[in-house]
């Protein structure tokens, strides 16, 4: 690869600005039991794992010290993309922009990890089976009760994802009886393709830009200006992830489904049943839906507007919140990481004495579930989705 090919190089700028203050791995002042803040570092011990080691490497790159390989992939691609050192670096710098550079460099060179470059793969991958769980395309839509909204004309478009559809169907099934209840004309896609995230994480941009096209294209059809998701990794595709991989705003907006419930509590057109009285409940923040986009306050205002609900946080939470340990699909190759991160998560849930673990995404569930699981922990982990299809109705007169 020559040096004009290299993404890293147009990035020089940035990896000259890091002043090596160790702020992108560091949270002490929460105290001594919750300090951690990137997963990797938490697993791997080498600086080389972290924000700070990382740019390292980039320096040693730029300036021709070191080359691509297989000891750089691991550390590169070891990241959750939690985006924890970039919130707080000292100087405000984009970290994971030079991580999604190396990526893509790594990637042109076949240094991918072996398990994400065979599910990224064209044959018996990604590419062959448009989600990532290489299951029948035609089964994507087995949860829905009915066809009666499919690929219908309507301004909102329910995304689902790829593990909505094929491993977490329930939630599925909870965010389109929530849209119904909060009164959303919507429809849902028959050709639904992976949003494109996994091929951003394995440095494939155009891979990526080709499969958010392909859904566009189809939200086109059916006259949506909207997209409703709950899955935070999707809903960044659409928002934020197409415009970076075009130059151009998606034709559509994007909205989490605790936006679009949040939004209508406070208009007053929702109310919330009572729940169990007294009951504990502590939220773990996804990082895409946190520190990737910014909605902390959303899912808390609904939490806090069930009667019968106590919402306590962890000491980690908001922008200081831990990963869960699955981001930028690293279960595939590091899943020995992936279980530190959630256990570690797990224990801190349950030091709150919260009796539930709630969260708003597919991923950070089905993580949190397993570790739960393997901890023997007492505490039951929930998608919000799970909680509101149960608690959420639309006001009545008389209300």
């Amino acid at each position: 690869m020559s040096d004009e090919q290299r993404a890293i190089d147009a990035l020089k700028p940035i990896i000259y600005q890091c002043n090596r203050c160790a702020h992108c791995f560091d949270l002490s002042w929460l105290g001594t039991d919750s300090r951690e803040k990137c997963p990797a570092y938490r697993w791997g011990h080498f600086e080389s794992y972290t924000g700070r080691g990382r740019f390292f490497l980039a320096r040693g790159l730029v300036d021709g010290q070191i080359e691509y390989d297989a000891e750089i992939a691991a550390r590169v691609f070891a990241c959750t993309e939690c985006r924890g050192c970039a919130e707080h670096c000292f100087k405000y710098l984009s970290t994971t922009d030079i991580y999604e550079a190396m990526k893509e460099d790594l990637a042109r060179l076949g240094l991918l990890p072996p398990n994400m470059a065979a599910g990224l793969a064209d044959e018996g991958g990604l590419g062959k089976y448009h989600n990532v769980y290489e299951a029948p395309h035609d089964e994507r839509l087995a949860w829905l009760p009915d066809t009666a909204r499919v690929d219908q004309q309507a301004e909102v478009v329910f995304f689902v994802g790829c593990t909505s559809a094929y491993a977490r169907q329930n939630m599925a099934l909870d965010t389109y009886n929530l849209l119904e209840k909060a009164g959303i004309s919507f429809t849902v896609l028959s050709d639904e393709w992976c949003c494109g995230h996994p091929y951003l994480a394995g440095g494939m941009p155009d891979k990526a830009a080709e499969y958010i096209k392909h859904t566009l294209a189809l939200v086109k059809q059916a006259g949506g200006r909207q997209m409703a998701f709950n899955c935070p990794g999707c809903q960044r595709a659409f928002r934020d992830d197409y415009n970076k991989l075009t130059g151009r705003p998606a034709p559509v907006e994007a909205f989490s489904v605790v936006e679009l419930l949040a939004d209508r509590l406070e208009r007053g057109e929702l109310c919330m049943e009572r729940y169990r009285p007294k009951t504990t409940v502590t939220y773990h923040d996804p990082c895409v839906l946190g520190r990737w986009m910014g909605i902390y306050e959303a899912p808390r205002a609904l939490l806090r507007a069930i009667p019968g609900i106590n919402l306590v946080e962890m000491p980690r939470n908001r922008r200081d919140g831990y990963c869960c340990g699955v981001g930028g699909m690293i279960r595939w190759d590091f899943g020995e990481m992936a279980n530190l991160a959630g256990a570690d998560r797990i224990a801190e849930a349950a030091a709150t004495g919260a009796e539930i673990l709630l969260s708003a995404c597919p991923a950070c569930v089905m993580q949190l579930q397993q570790s739960r699981q393997k901890a023997k922990a007492r505490l039951k982990v929930m998608d919000i989705t799970e909680l509101l299809a149960q608690q959420v109705r639309p006001l009545r007169a008389g209300d």
